[in-house]
């Protein structure tokens, strides 16, 4: 069978692919061996998202007495809890294949092998396309220490699928993963002791974001150690200890279950890339600026080129392949690729960071604890953060707390266009709202 493109993986990358170029008149296939969705769908962003949305509403009972509402006794229903997530996941992949139907795309279940620029082999099949995009994602890393190979190591596909929630639960991976799964569990009442071998947690993060996450994290009762390693995990009667070797000697850590979250590798399959001549590392594939590889009409993109490790990068990526596909100009920024962290609070970024600037620039920060919209909502921990740089333009924002997910869109929008601090600081924000820290946090750069 003949295409006009054939897709390889149906992630979130491969999917929008094959939606952007069938609505753009080209024939597609996209070939899945798992599940539609990817990682992102099954066991990632969509899964995470939902039990994050109990996490938070977890809290909030909490905290009810606040606004003299007294309900002192309530109770988990972890069978619900688990259920909600499974039903809000299939009514996703119902839907995504649904689209995929109705554009036309052919959706073919299999491992691909690809055989040559415009050749890929699904079992004993064969089909031929003028273009090829990998967008096979990525896979969990690993580690090796002494008692891995134990039933309660897990990584973040897997703790997904516990029958029973974790009462202790070792995170081993201060990333954006392991930092978002440690606050969910200890919302689900578990003790949670979040490791990493680095000197700090949310590396990708600015310097001032980490300070306060830390914090506020500790605070929450998330027993945090950085300069750490887990070394070993054995079995003591019927319990399970966890040594940490720390700079101050080992920590020996009761645990139910060890989450191991220190990120992800390009996942290449059975490609055969080197037979290929497709240039390649243990990073990711390398592409150019429209996401070609060495060889011309094969493109990779998505959390396989190691660019960048987020399912809407991976769509854009798409949409940039696709439009070179099409002999077609676009205006993606890839410097600018927002980023959001489901902790509590939020967690979003943009554009540069302080830790990474020479020479002039100027920050602010507005806090939400001034915010009066935040105040009505008892939700006031964090900050917004903007640099810009010598010239008065924006370069940067970096937020915690309050609304930071709808929040670092608007700033997005502003860099993406080139505002200066006086043009952004005259767009008018409705007042009471969080979007006012937007306003505040430009007056003190104005």
């Amino acid at each position: 069978m003949t295409h006009d493109l054939i897709i390889i993986g149906a992630g979130p990358g491969g999917l929008d692919a094959a939606l952007y170029a069938a609505k753009h008149g080209l024939s597609v296939a996209l070939i899945e061996r798992h599940k539609v969705g990817g990682t992102c769908l099954n066991y990632g962003c969509i899964p995470t998202k939902a039990l994050y949305q109990n996490a938070k509403t977890i809290r909030s009972m909490h905290n009810l007495s606040t606004f003299g509402v007294h309900a002192d006794a309530f109770r988990l229903d972890y069978d619900t809890i688990k259920a909600r997530k499974e039903t809000i996941v299939s009514g996703q992949i119902d839907a995504v294949t649904m689209s995929l139907k109705k554009a036309g795309i052919d959706l073919i279940e299999g491992s691909a092998r690809l055989q040559n620029d415009n050749t890929v082999t699904v079992g004993d099949a064969t089909y031929q396309g003028n273009h090829v995009i990998i967008a096979t994602g990525s896979k969990p890393k690993m580690l090796s220490f002494e008692g891995d190979d134990l039933p309660i190591i897990h990584t973040s596909k897997t703790i997904l699928d516990l029958e029973v929630f974790p009462k202790r639960l070792l995170v081993v991976g201060a990333g954006v993963i392991g930092v978002e799964l440690a606050q969910i569990f200890q919302s689900f009442d578990a003790d949670v002791t979040l490791v990493d071998f680095a000197g700090d947690i949310l590396l990708t993060e600015d310097k001032d974001v980490r300070k306060r996450a830390r914090n506020l994290f500790k605070r929450q009762g998330i027993d945090i150690h950085t300069n750490a390693a887990l070394t070993r995990v054995k079995q003591e009667s019927d319990t399970y200890l966890a040594t940490l070797t720390t700079k101050k000697g080992d920590v020996n850590v009761a645990v139910d279950a060890v989450l191991i979250a220190v990120g992800r590798a390009p996942n290449v399959g059975d490609l055969d890339l080197g037979n290929l001549g497709i240039n390649h590392t243990p990073q990711g594939i390398r592409v150019d600026a429209n996401k070609r590889t060495s060889r011309d009409g094969v493109y990779a993109i998505g959390d396989v080129n190691g660019e960048w490790m987020l399912a809407h990068k991976a769509t854009y990526d798409g949409y940039r392949a696709v439009n070179h596909i099409l002999d077609k100009t676009d205006t993606i920024r890839f410097d600018l690729v927002p980023s959001v962290i489901f902790s509590t609070p939020l967690i979003a970024s943009v554009g540069v960071r302080e830790d990474d600037l020479e020479g002039e620039y100027k920050t602010s920060k507005a806090l939400f604890k001034a915010n009066a919209k935040a105040v009505a909502m008892d939700d006031t921990d964090g900050f917004l953060k903007l640099i810009a740089d010598g010239e008065g333009r924006l370069i940067g924002a970096h937020i915690i707390g309050n609304g930071a997910d709808f929040l670092i869109h608007e700033i997005t929008a502003l860099i993406q266009k080139g505002t200066t601090i006086s043009e952004a600081h005259d767009i008018i924000h409705s007042h009471p709202t969080v979007s006012e820290v937007v306003h505040d946090a430009l007056r003190q750069l104005d």
